[in-house]
């Protein structure tokens, strides 16, 4: 709404400007005419005729692109609007008849040179044409300032028109980024509970296990709930702070299993400014840990981040101790990540899952800036 409001004040700047330099321009004209002849020197009186003369085009306009155009434009009534143009231009043309303000329509051009006598030689007054030659004009002045307010009609429906396509693209762009960001936040919350339902029912499970592990887990908890609380609720977020969400998970993690699952951890140093959608590693992650570990066999999650030529690299490997997922969309976590990813990236991003023999890889490459970041 107030992008629309700024176009229409712009559209009005320009109209006033236009309006402003056509007086002013006139008025010129009206002096540097008296310059040329040295014997009449035009003054305000002159200038205020003249202004006289455009003041009805100048109302028609106004009446015109605000009362008739809005009719068209906004409200989408077009024989409403034409009855209106029409009695504008009507009643703008019996103005003029009645004022008689413009030239004497009875005013004849000056005789050619050479006077009567030059009549039937060739470039002689009946020679030419019957405009110049004294006889009645084609179109009386009244006629003819008619068709100029018609013209300006048009050209102000056209410039009306312009500004119109041009606030409905920018509505239409704002209406797809809110659709967009709504489809993100609702993504978003759907990642969020089944991710606290996971991360509880783990906590849960060292309640009487090992209540220190258990107290432990609950620390760690609450910081990655801050971070889903408190900073997910963008598009996307600084890179350094989904590393700091997986070294939190990774400590939970570590905490509940055992000492004989293979649980790594690499991460670059630096972020390079990069940004990242919210929660979109933890996803995978947590099917990772989901699918992968087992107390009975050897079992490892290893995941690895790096930044390279302006890609950011995301692998996480881990042993295969339940039945394959169907495909790398299966499960409600990762099944949103993947929508996400394709509001968020389009065909920019990568996603590959591989399956050799007792594991499951999964390579991410993003860039490090999403398409949609200013959402």
């Amino acid at each position: 709404m107030k992008r629309i409001f700024t176009d229409e004040k712009r559209e009005n700047l320009i109209y006033l400007l236009v309006w402003t330099g056509l007086f002013l321009v006139a008025a010129l004209l009206v002096l540097l005419q008296g310059v040329s002849r040295p014997g009449d020197s035009p003054g305000i009186r002159d200038v205020l005729q003249i202004w006289g003369r455009m003041l009805p085009f100048l109302v028609l306009f106004l009446a015109h692109n605000y009362l008739a155009a809005p009719l068209l434009i906004r409200r989408q009534k077009p024989w409403a609007y034409v009855l209106a143009a029409l009695g504008l231009l009507a009643a703008f043309t019996v103005f003029l008849v009645l004022t008689r303000i413009g030239p004497d329509p009875t005013m004849r051009p000056p005789e050619p040179p050479g006077g009567p006598g030059m009549r039937g030689v060739p470039g002689g007054p009946d020679m030419m044409p019957p405009g110049l030659r004294g006889g009645p004009m084609p179109l009386s002045p009244e006629l003819l300032k008619g068709v100029l307010g018609l013209m300006l009609m048009a050209a102000n429906l056209g410039i009306k028109y312009q500004f119109q396509a041009a606030r409905n693209a920018a509505r239409v762009q704002e209406l797809e980024r809110e659709n967009l960001q709504q489809k993100l936040d609702t993504l978003r919350y759907q990642i969020n509970p089944h991710f606290f339902m996971n991360t509880l029912n783990n906590i849960h499970a060292l309640v009487d296990l090992d209540p220190e592990k258990a107290k432990e887990s609950i620390v760690e908890l609450s910081k990655m709930m801050r971070h889903i609380l408190y900073d997910s609720g963008s598009a996307t977020l600084p890179l350094a702070q989904e590393i700091d969400f997986l070294r939190h998970y990774l400590s939970l993690m570590r905490i509940r299993y055992p000492e004989g699952v293979d649980i790594s951890l690499q991460l670059p140093e630096g972020d390079g400014g990069a940004q990242v959608p919210p929660l979109v590693f933890a996803s995978f992650v947590e099917n990772a840990f989901k699918h992968g570990i087992s107390y009975e066999t050897p079992s490892f999650v290893r995941i690895s981040l790096a930044l390279d030529g302006g890609k950011i690299i995301f692998r996480c490997a881990n042993s295969r101790q339940a039945p394959a997922p169907q495909k790398s969309g299966s499960g409600i976590g990762q099944e949103n990540v993947r929508r996400r990813l394709d509001l968020l990236y389009g065909d920019r991003y990568t996603l590959h899952i591989d399956q050799p023999a007792g594991a499951y890889e999964l390579l991410l490459v993003l860039p490090c800036q999403p398409e949609t970041a200013q959402i």
